[in-house]
């Protein structure tokens, strides 16, 4: 039994990752309306604990994605399933969360075009990882690059939250170097894409 946790813990990081972006998007949109469900009563508590709700997701979700591997290489029980989820498991952590601040921010042409650009990178890979006879259907190995670029898209994507309750958007200095890290991070992960498919 023990050795399906590993998997369990992945299923869960999914879930965290679409349910913690998701909360973050309906808290931003309580603040701004007011107009919550009635029976949740006070609309600034409540947008408070749903924002409170998508902290908690993101920093568990990017603690299982260390736990899980660790776990499956302890115990050996690394499994097909877990390489496959492993993987989206972090991208949707990743590309919920950067969505969401980019609708938050009214989806500007500097946050859109690296936020598109990363996803549609780990939609390419995730395709190249299950479509039949895609050029990475067979396992594909992770390059020292592609492990500092999700380190990097965590850093990245956990950020705003931390820095939320300090008002960062408002601080020039701060989005300035959010945004720039995020163009590296989208560089980064097209730079590792190109690599895996010219192999």
């Amino acid at each position: 039994m023990h050795r399906q946790i590993p998997n369990i813990l992945t299923i869960l990081r999914i879930l965290l990752a679409l349910g913690g972006a998701a909360a973050l998007w309906t808290s931003y949109q309580w603040s701004q309306t007011g107009l919550v469900p009635l029976w949740l009563g006070e609309p600034v508590l409540a947008a408070r604990s749903l924002a409170m709700f998508a902290v908690i997701a993101f920093v568990v979700a990017a603690a299982t994605d260390w736990l899980d591997g660790w776990l499956a290489r302890r115990w050996d029980a690394g499994s097909v399933l877990g390489e496959i989820l492993d993987p989206i498991a972090d991208k949707l952590l990743v590309n919920a969360y950067l969505i969401v601040y980019m609708l938050i921010l009214g989806t500007p042409i500097d946050i859109a075009v690296p936020v598109f650009a990363l996803v549609a990178r780990d939609a390419a890979m995730t395709a190249a990882r299950l479509l039949p006879g895609a050029p990475g259907s067979t396992a594909l190995a992770v390059s020292p690059a592609a492990k500092l670029k999700t380190a990097l898209a965590m850093i990245v994507a956990g950020f705003p939250l931390i820095a939320q309750p300090l008002g960062w958007t408002s601080h020039d200095i701060l989005l300035l170097a959010w945004i720039g890290a995020l163009w590296v991070t989208a560089a980064l992960s097209l730079l590792t894409a190109w690599n895996y498919f010219r192999k």
